[in-house]
């Protein structure tokens, strides 16, 4: 399967992955996870088995079922999803970076 993830960034990603180098928070790009769907994680911090996903409107319709499972295969693996919506990153960036502190501090203490 051919793909052109890391070729092509959509501006959230761009957005997130700036705000995460500002708060100078240690991730990994394009993560891959093996397992039989083959998942890359946009972002991840795979010591603390944090998952942090871009979501654009578009194909990201909040409930999506691909999505949910995903999160729990993850889940099962011991990873926490942190997914955040387009217009949350253009809008208020900062929060998205609270949430993500908040959790891995709460990853840290476990």
């Amino acid at each position: 399967m051919t793909t052109n993830r890391g070729l092509y960034k959509t501006d959230i990603e761009k957005l997130m992955k700036k705000a995460l180098k500002k708060a100078k928070i240690d991730f990994t790009e394009e993560y891959p996870i093996r397992c039989k769907y083959g998942y890359i994680l946009d972002y991840a911090i795979p010591e603390l088995k944090i998952c942090i996903e871009c979501d654009g409107e578009i194909w990201h319709i909040k409930g999506n079922k691909k999505d949910k499972i995903r999160d729990k295969v993850l889940e099962s693996r011991g990873w926490i999803t942190l997914r955040f919506r387009g217009k949350k990153i253009r809008t208020n960036i900062q929060s998205c970076i609270s949430e993500i502190q908040d959790t891995i501090k709460r990853r840290l203490k476990k």
